[in-house]
């Protein structure tokens, strides 16, 4: 019994708190860093997923940004799938370039102009925070020269 008083008066100091600070005029802490997370997956014609595509974004980098991985760039995994997350910057684009490199030569590299989207955080009003790209590929195998 105790211990449900406890957890329901540790409630409602926190829901005390909380709208005592908004009341107060005090503004809500921002939860870090804005980021833009990148995913999707990699596929042939056929469907298949395919592992070790290289997939890098532009569009948001700096001139002389060094590639890291799952930061500007990352290698597709046995599903087919990556994710790349880098913190956003001050910019709010409305699209990313996105690329998929096959190393090996087998298919042919595909480049997207991926849309953003954006979910909200209220600073000084409800204004645009993390950033989301979904960007998934389909490869040709190149021809080959007779």
């Amino acid at each position: 019994m105790k211990k449900h008083l406890f957890t329901i008066l540790t409630l409602i100091c926190i829901c005390y708190i909380g709208c005592s600070t908004k009341e107060a005029g005090m503004e809500p802490m921002s939860p870090g860093l804005p980021r833009m997370i990148i995913s999707g997956a990699v596929t042939n014609t056929s469907s298949e997923p395919l592992q070790g595509i290289y997939v890098s974004v532009f569009g948001v980098r700096e001139p002389n940004e060094k590639d890291i991985i799952t930061y500007n760039y990352a290698i597709t995994d046995t599903a087919g799938q990556y994710t790349i997350i880098r913190y956003r910057g001050r910019e709010i684009p409305t699209e990313v370039t996105v690329v998929a490199t096959d190393s090996m030569g087998v298919y042919q590299e595909q480049i997207l102009f991926a849309p953003i989207t954006y979910d909200t955080v209220y600073v000084y009003g409800n204004e645009p925070f993390n950033a989301f790209v979904k960007a998934d590929f389909v490869l040709s195998q190149q021809f080959s020269q007779p």
